[in-house]
């Protein structure tokens, strides 16, 4: 009630402001109260009771072009999902890595063998296609996209190779059709807001939340 009484004062000040008819200002204020909704989803792959691990695969020229950004990925996502889903057991993500460096061929293992591996009932692998704060081309703009396939692999199924579920992830930061000059903002905001919207829909598929109706009009600041 406190975010729709700020919204409607808002949009009060700007009908009076601009002597709006009450028609004209109503449909406003109804536009403005959608776009803020927040629409209950359940989880699309539930991960309840089960032991989890968190594998990222990194495209090798985002893992040159941005170190450390797989490793922050893993963190994050491990970490939401230990945190909201029930009675569930996350393999610490420094172990994923170890064993990731001391099994350089684990990316041609088949998926079953990955999972035995690790000793999981699941595997969330991400396989992490673009990453970039810019667009192609164009370093005077900001414009950040992060982008993977998530691929969910079950322990002791009868497919040796392959996901039994997959999931396309792409997220951007800022939204459209908001595209920020160099000047406008820092590397570091992009890189921020880029990660944050990419870790938290990725991370959404495994538990119950609420996300924006319209996430491309939809004001995160106006619900401060």
């Amino acid at each position: 009630m406190i975010r729709i009484t700020a919204i409607l004062s808002a949009l009060l000040l700007v009908a009076a402001g601009l002597g709006c008819s009450l028609i004209a200002f109503g449909a406003a204020a109804k536009q403005a109260i959608d776009d803020q909704m927040l629409i209950e989803k359940p989880a699309e792959y539930p991960l309840e009771g089960m032991s989890v691990a968190v594998v990222i695969n990194t495209d090798l020229v985002i893992h040159y072009e941005h170190p450390g950004i797989a490793s922050l990925i893993a963190e994050a996502i491990s970490g939401r999902i230990a945190k909201y889903v029930k009675d569930v057991s996350v393999v610490h993500p420094g172990m994923i890595a170890k064993w990731q460096f001391e099994t350089p061929q684990w990316t041609a293992m088949p998926t079953s063998e990955i999972a035995k591996e690790l000793q999981v009932d699941r595997v969330i692998y991400i396989d992490l296609h673009e990453y970039r704060l810019t667009p192609p081309g164009n370093q005077w703009l900001w414009e950040g996209r992060c982008s993977a396939v998530i691929g969910i692999i079950e322990a002791g199924s009868y497919e040796q190779d392959g996901f039994s579920d997959s999931y396309e992830i792409s997220a951007m930061f800022p939204f459209r059709p908001s595209i920020l000059s160099r000047d406008e903002a820092k590397e570091a905001d992009i890189e921020r807001g880029v990660l944050n919207e990419f870790i938290k829909q990725s991370s959404w598929l495994f538990y119950f939340h609420e996300e924006p109706k319209h996430p491309d009009r939809y004001r995160p600041e106006l619900n401060l």
